[in-house]
């Protein structure tokens, strides 16, 4: 009985030490200015780079409110969980619709051409070849039916494309709107370097002009002591 409790106690024990993240993840940023990317799980590890919206990473393990990642270029890192998303972003299901509709409207437009060219084919012969009109026929039909699929495939991309495009409206005003506060940022970081720069020379400035003053003050009472020795010396004279 006690060996059965101990090998349960162990399995317990594994069972609790194993990562609650045993396969990778794919996430993604989602939108927000800009997140850091440190180098352990809180705010004060020191901020290795800043990730872009939409930016793709893989999820190894969770701690602390944090998720480390590894970027596609393999580095590895903490990020906030509270901004990972694990849905792909809009932006990239719009360029993958684009890109299917592109690639079923050149393949309708080839069907369409073939389907021109089975029909002149088959007006030219089907007079003097029986056979070959069947087979003709055939075709006709089997690519007429293709084109008819390729025709309903392109309406529901195309429906597909316009709805995420209508929910997906503000995606480019808020990138444009992260270019210009990244921009600001850096404009705000570039003055205020300009004016703890210009800070540091008012100390110093500052410094000097309380010593000069200092020495101003012990020189003119060094001035006024030997003025008022020198009185009393000629009072003394005087009197003796």
């Amino acid at each position: 009985m006690s060996k059965l409790f101990t090998i349960l106690w162990i399995l317990a024990i594994v069972s609790l030490s194993i990562p609650a993240y045993s396969q990778a993840k794919t996430g993604y940023v989602s939108d927000m200015l800009i997140l850091t990317f440190r180098q352990g799980p809180a705010t004060s590890f020191p901020v290795l780079q800043t990730l872009k919206s939409n930016t793709r990473l893989t999820v190894l393990e969770e701690d602390n409110g944090y998720y480390k990642v590894e970027l596609d270029s393999g580095k590895t890192g903490w990020v906030d969980k509270q901004f990972i998303t694990f849905e792909i972003p809009k932006a990239q299901i719009i360029e993958k619709l684009n890109q299917e509709k592109a690639n079923l409207k050149t393949r309708l437009d080839a069907n369409t051409k073939t389907l021109e060219q089975l029909k002149t084919q088959f007006t030219t012969q089907k007079f003097s070849q029986g056979k070959k009109t069947s087979a003709l026929i055939t075709s006709l039909k089997e690519t007429m039916d293709k084109n008819n699929l390729l025709s309903t495939q392109l309406k529901t991309s195309q429906a597909a494309y316009n709805t995420l495009k209508t929910q997906s409206k503000n995606v480019l005003e808020i990138v444009e709107t992260n270019k210009v506060l990244e921009k600001e940022n850096a404009q705000l970081s570039q003055k205020l370097t300009q004016l703890e720069k210009k800070t540091s020379h008012l100390f110093k400035s500052g410094m000097i002009k309380w010593f000069l003053a200092g020495v101003g003050v012990l020189l003119l009472g060094w001035v006024i002591g030997q003025s008022v020795s020198s009185k009393k010396r000629r009072s003394n004279s005087l009197l003796g």
